[in-house]
């Protein structure tokens, strides 16, 4: 008989994964990222690049990486190569692997810090499991660079409307439809992903920010938002109040009033 082992406590700690609050407590020449999480791929990717724009902030989009990636070997060629075309996720350790190059080109080589305040930059695309996120734990340590995860959330309502418009699309990120892949897909989406989101916010790792709000709710706080979607019983917000909302939560006010967002 099986018998599973829990992970000792300590390996699920992420010291530089931090709350809200403690955000919002660091001094002002901390040096930060913002990991957006949530969505479908092209939701997250949108809201980091219109964030990124909105307050003229660094973005890290992983993917884009992926492609740049020089493979060592023939074999990494082909697992690149393959996952592309497939539409699922690389290995953990190819992840890591290209992730760790992909930070040390952006961040070290081309990261400087601002004359007046450290600017944060905005990340989307990795971390996205538990093992990542030790991993990515190490880059952040070594550099005293400390995360927050912002996990955009939407409602019932929203979800099931999306997943109607285009099942496939809503679960990855390709069209591909084949049967195999789309298992590949939904295992490692939900199991995966899914699970990992869930544990930071239990855990006080990542901060949940609604993009939906029902009718009174808008009615009582319109004035503070820009554009919205109007889906009768509730309005979806844009992107840019999204990016807003996120600044303002997190104390952020100098981007917000000064980038021009």
């Amino acid at each position: 008989m099986n018998t599973y082992h829990f992970p000792p406590k300590h390996w699920l700690e992420l010291p530089n994964f931090l709350s809200a609050e403690e955000f919002k407590n660091l001094p002002p020449n901390a040096n930060t990222c913002i990991i957006i999480e949530g969505m479908p791929y092209a939701g997250r990717h949108t809201q980091a690049q219109v964030m990124s724009e909105e307050l003229n902030l660094p973005k890290f989009a992983f993917s884009e990486w992926v492609t740049k990636y020089p493979p060592e070997n023939d074999e990494e060629r082909q697992i690149i190569a393959e996952c592309l075309r497939n539409g699922v996720y690389l290995p953990d350790n190819l992840r890591n692997k290209v992730a760790d190059w992909a930070l040390h080109e952006f961040y070290d080589k081309r990261h400087t810090e601002d004359e007046y305040y450290n600017r944060p930059f905005i990340m989307v695309g990795y971390p996205r499991t538990l093992e990542q996120a030790k991993h990515f734990q190490r880059f952040l340590e070594t550099r005293r660079i400390y995360a927050l995860v912002a996990v955009i959330e939407i409602n019932s309502q929203e979800a099931r409307r999306r997943m109607s418009e285009s099942t496939v699309k809503r679960i990855g990120h390709e069209s591909d439809k084949l049967p195999e892949v789309q298992l590949i897909r939904l295992g490692e989406y939900f199991l995966k992903t899914h699970g990992y989101l869930k544990w930071l916010l239990l855990t006080g790792k990542a901060t949940g920010f609604k993009t939906c709000l029902d009718r009174s709710e808008y009615e009582r706080r319109k004035h503070e938002f820009s554009e919205v979607i109007d889906r009768g019983d509730y309005v979806v917000l844009s992107r840019q109040d999204v990016s807003n909302m996120i600044m303002k939560f997190l104390g952020m006010f100098h981007f917000v009033q000064y980038c021009g967002a």
